[in-house]
């Protein structure tokens, strides 16, 4: 394809879904200059959702394409546009409406007017269905707005946490993607800003080029405010990927800004593509991640860990209460880890 157009992973365009395919040239197209700059899956999420509305009944979709454009759209176009909206973003909204509407058409089979919906109803509805989040978030909406009277509404389901992670576990998984091959270069690295600094994939997947500066050994990153110095077996990976990543050609125009470049032209890496490359590793990363920060506030002051990480540091400080921040002894702790870590070379 001229040009350079060519997608960072190895599939070629023809091989892509027609979907991402059309995101595709759009991104393209943004970069280039030609059209202005969107979220390009934002768009999409919204013309498929005003399809989705048009197919319901007349009076559902009045309340439906309130919610969307008032609850929902409104607040997703807050968002910055160097942090679009992630595919599980999209999927989460796609099924709020799709189960908003499902409640609807209970409603309407059982003769009952959401205006005037009563516990009694709304009881029952819920009794033989997983009260999902989305439709709590609706039914919040709707009595805050007076679109139906107020009731007692589902608790949020809690979002369960993953099997605990102990120290020896993560620096065994550290251990296999710093020699991983078969794992895409960014995916490991970004595994392993999760395992040493408890970096969530979101975060270091949105990384930007200048985060990085230095060579060698004087390597650093810059999680939070403070640059971070890289461990060498660390520094090395994120070297060889500069490099790589210099010796490619650009879609079109400039060359990315991100650290972790995607397909998309101008986007950062996904972070399912980047979870989708993890997952056959075994670990749980939202488990890792509160594993090594909790690891962290017991050898480091939660101000320096909530400094260097990028974490508030209200989250540090609930974390160093978990563990007991035991801190004091944090230098010879300090310089174990780090032995370790260099021990993988």
């Amino acid at each position: 394809m001229a040009g350079g157009l060519k997608p960072v992973r190895h599939e070629t365009l023809d091989e892509l879904p027609p979907s991402t395919r059309l995101r595709y040239f759009r991104r393209t197209l943004i970069a280039a200059g030609c059209l202005p700059e969107i979220d390009v899956r934002l768009h999409d999420l919204a013309l498929r959702t005003e399809s989705f509305i048009q197919t319901l009944p007349a009076d559902h979709a009045v309340i439906v394409a309130r919610y969307f454009s008032w609850e929902t759209l409104r607040k997703l176009r807050r968002r910055p546009l160097d942090r679009p909206v992630s595919v599980g973003v999209v999927n989460t909204r796609t099924t709020e409406v799709r189960k908003i509407a499902a409640f609807l058409a209970w409603l309407d089979e059982n003769d009952v007017e959401l205006e005037t919906l009563q516990q009694v109803a709304l009881d029952r509805y819920l009794a033989h269905r997983d009260p999902h989040r989305a439709l709590a978030r609706f039914l919040r909406w709707a009595v805050h707005h007076r679109v139906m009277p107020r009731v007692r509404l589902p608790p949020t389901p809690r979002v369960e946490r993953g099997p605990a992670t102990n120290a020896d576990a993560l620096w065994d998984h550290v251990d296999v993607l710093l020699h991983d091959e078969t794992t895409p270069l960014p995916s490991r690295i970004i595994g392993l800003f999760l395992l040493v600094f408890a970096q969530p994939i979101s975060d270091s997947a949105r990384l930007r080029r200048d985060a990085v500066q230095g060579y060698g050994e004087e390597l650093t990153v810059r999680f939070g405010t403070t640059p971070v110095k890289m461990p060498p077996p660390i520094a090395s990976l994120l070297q060889q990927h500069l490099a790589e990543a210099g010796n490619r050609r650009p879609y079109v125009g400039q060359p990315s800004a991100w650290l972790f470049p995607g397909t998309m032209p101008q986007q950062h890496v996904t972070e399912d593509a980047v979870r989708g490359h993890l997952a056959k590793h075994g670990f749980h990363a939202r488990a890792a991640k509160r594993a090594r920060l909790h690891q962290l506030t017991q050898v480091l002051p939660a101000s320096i860990v909530a400094d260097i990480t990028g974490y508030a540091v209200q989250t540090a400080v609930r974390h160093a209460a978990k563990s007991g921040a035991a801190w004091g002894a944090y230098p010879e702790l300090r310089e174990s880890e780090t032995s370790e870590l260099d021990g993988h070379k």
